[in-house]
């Protein structure tokens, strides 16, 4: 995977399709080797969020993309 963004957003995925930096996001500019872990940090805020969106920068037609989040919230894993 390489050049993505991930996102936040407390609209349902599965009700409201996210399009593409259409919420609060970091960008991530790289490439990242299959297994390999990559993070993304994002500033302080008092919003809370329900859900968290990975999007390539450059989606292919045909592309499908598996990744795997771990979300941490000042030191804790969920």
């Amino acid at each position: 995977m390489s050049n993505f963004v991930a996102g936040l957003t407390n609209d349902d995925p599965a009700v409201t399709a996210p399009v593409y930096k259409q919420y609060s996001y970091v960008q991530y500019n790289g490439t990242i080797p299959a297994s390999a872990t990559a993070s993304v940090s994002f500033p302080p805020s008092d919003v809370k969020f329900r859900y968290v969106v990975v999007q390539p920068q450059f989606p292919a037609e045909n592309s499908m993309c598996l990744v795997e989040v771990k979300v941490f919230l000042r030191g804790i894993a969920y």
